[in-house]
């Protein structure tokens, strides 16, 4: 099972995106699993060109399984960020919120590196796909 990051569908919708991510992210959607969480939702919904391009987003991404935001999600990424600002390492919250919610939930497939620095000091299943 995989949280596919927001990062690695951007580039997957992407007319010109690289085919390298495309055929990664039709892998996981075909054969091993998806699942999302809101934050991801979001990011993607609120780049949509116009409403009918939303609509069909939504409809695609909510048909996933959701992994909720919940207390348990929250509190992990809170630590999470806790000890990392504490090592001098600073990721966004928001990608401390989709890494606290895809733990244990699925392996994150993304194109950022804020998530392997979470690895680097969580234990945070994590794919990174490096377009060069």
């Amino acid at each position: 099972m995989f949280l596919i990051d927001s990062s690695a569908w951007i580039e997957y919708l992407r007319p010109k995106g690289s085919e390298k991510v495309k055929k990664r992210v039709r892998e996981i959607l075909q054969g091993e699993g998806a699942v999302s969480c809101g934050v991801v939702v979001v990011e993607i919904l609120r780049g949509a060109k116009n409403e009918k391009d939303f609509q069909a987003l939504r409809d695609s991404l909510m048909s996933l399984p959701q992994v909720p935001i919940d207390d348990v999600v929250i509190e992990r990424a809170s630590k999470w960020g806790f000890i990392l600002d504490r090592k001098g390492k600073t990721v966004s919250t928001t990608d401390l919120l989709i890494a606290a919610a895809a733990y244990k939930n699925g392996k994150l497939l993304h194109l950022d590196n804020d998530f392997e620095i979470i690895s680097s000091v969580v234990e945070l299943e994590e794919e990174r796909i490096v377009l060069h």
